[in-house]
């Protein structure tokens, strides 16, 4: 089966070993983007998890953890990306598929999950997807 992970699916594989196992299984894709995406965001403002008490808490990595991590994550995925023609026909059909603001980077991903052939998009963020995605199903990580 073919995999494409999306940015929020990536930031699941960092905190859960269950969603980092997916990674054996399939071939999987993503887009250059997600590793800027997901390395701003991871040691920007983090994300909300919980500590060893229960109690709420931030984690943000470093860079040098953000960039290992990276780097075991990229032996798992084949990069697949668009061309120019490629966006510039995206964004051609943004009107058309109800596309502005940001949802142009799912916009992008569910184009780069088409051109990689997946069967499932791994997505925290569905409904952002509703409308994109051509067969592949969308699933929560």
């Amino acid at each position: 089966m073919n995999v494409y992970w999306d940015s929020s699916a990536a930031i699941n594989a960092i905190v859960s070993k269950e969603v980092w196992d997916r990674l054996s299984a399939g071939e999987h894709f993503t887009r250059l983007h997600l590793f800027s995406e997901v390395f701003a965001t991871m040691t920007g403002r983090g994300i909300p998890v919980k500590d060893e008490l229960g109690n709420p808490a931030r984690l943000i990595m470093s860079a040098p953890d953000a960039a290992t991590w990276f780097r075991r994550f990229s032996g798992r995925v084949k990069l697949v990306n668009l061309d120019l023609t490629e966006t510039l026909n995206a964004l051609d059909q943004a009107q058309a598929k109800g596309v502005q603001g940001g949802r142009v980077y799912d916009h992008g991903h569910a184009m780069a999950a088409a051109k990689s052939n997946a069967d499932v998009i791994l997505t925290r963020n569905t409904e952002d997807f509703q409308g994109l995605a051509s067969s592949q199903r969308i699933e929560w990580p």
